[in-house]
């Protein structure tokens, strides 16, 4: 279990079915659960995984022949090649969170690397970077790798910012994501890695984004699974503080709702 201080409250993470640990916490949060937990309040959402435990052959199978076909040219033509190493503080760390913070994902959707979070699994050594270089060295495109016993989660993947970023170039980055994903899974497969987790599946059909990056995920086969976030508040503390933090919540978007109410239609919002 990994354990936070925010200014009121600690924190404990366990993912993938694990169990707490003891460690004295106000609240756990259980992530990437295949049950809910008994006695937490929980929510559902989808991923998709790929099963490690069949042969490189029957996994290459149910990529689509597109992206088998950007793997192999990543390979012959383009030349790249992949690295792997364990991310720790300093200046590798910097230049990943100045990349993802400059990313066009970043500013419109996720927001800036969260390295408080990520410290605590660098701490326990459970973060790897993988990466995807031109045959000079040149970065081409990062992923970050959550790393259990059985289980391996993608956390981020994103490229070094460009001037000019042409067709040409856009279509070298893809094909080096999935030259670096495809061989990331061999490698995950050959450590006794049993599952690759891509860390989420967008179940709607509005987002133009997620769906694209739905199609990405798609095209390396798996399948997509319904799992749990629960949380488990322990003491009074961390009760009262996530009550009243969800009632001023509640509260802030009760107004903003309102004065939307009332822009759009100001004499039923007045009357």
């Amino acid at each position: 279990m990994f354990v936070y201080q925010s200014r009121f409250l600690r924190r404990g993470e366990v993912w993938f079915d694990g169990q707490s640990n003891g460690a004295a916490v106000d609240w756990i949060l259980y992530r990437n659960q295949s049950f809910p937990v008994p006695g937490t309040t929980w929510r559902y959402f989808y991923n998709r995984l790929i099963d490690l435990s069949k042969s490189a052959e029957a996994l290459l199978s149910e990529m689509e022949p597109k992206t088998v076909a950007k793997i192999k040219t990543a390979a012959e033509e383009d030349k790249a090649c992949c690295d792997w190493s364990e991310l720790t503080p300093g200046k590798v760390l910097n230049e990943l969170e100045g990349m993802w913070n400059q990313s066009i994902e970043a500013k419109r959707r996720w927001g800036m690397l969260n390295r408080n979070w990520l410290g605590e699994m660098i701490s326990a050594h459970k973060i790897e970077l993988a990466a995807a270089r031109e045959p000079s060295g040149a970065p081409l495109v990062y992923a970050g790798l959550f790393r259990d016993t059985q289980r391996v989660q993608q956390l981020m993947t994103v490229s070094p910012p460009r001037a000019v970023l042409d067709p040409a170039i856009r279509a070298k980055t893809n094909r080096a994501s999935c030259f670096l994903l495809w061989n990331t899974m061999l490698r995950l497969k050959q450590q006794g890695i049993r599952v690759f987790d891509f860390g989420g599946w967008y179940p709607g059909t509005d987002d133009v984004q997620l769906l694209g990056a739905n199609a990405f995920k798609k095209s390396f086969g798996g399948y997509v699974v319904r799992e749990y976030e629960c949380e488990q508040i322990v003491t009074l503390k961390g009760w009262v503080v996530l009550t009243g933090a969800r009632l001023l919540a509640r509260a802030k978007q009760f107004r903003v709702d309102n004065l939307f109410h009332w822009e759009e239609k100001p004499n039923a919002a007045t009357a």
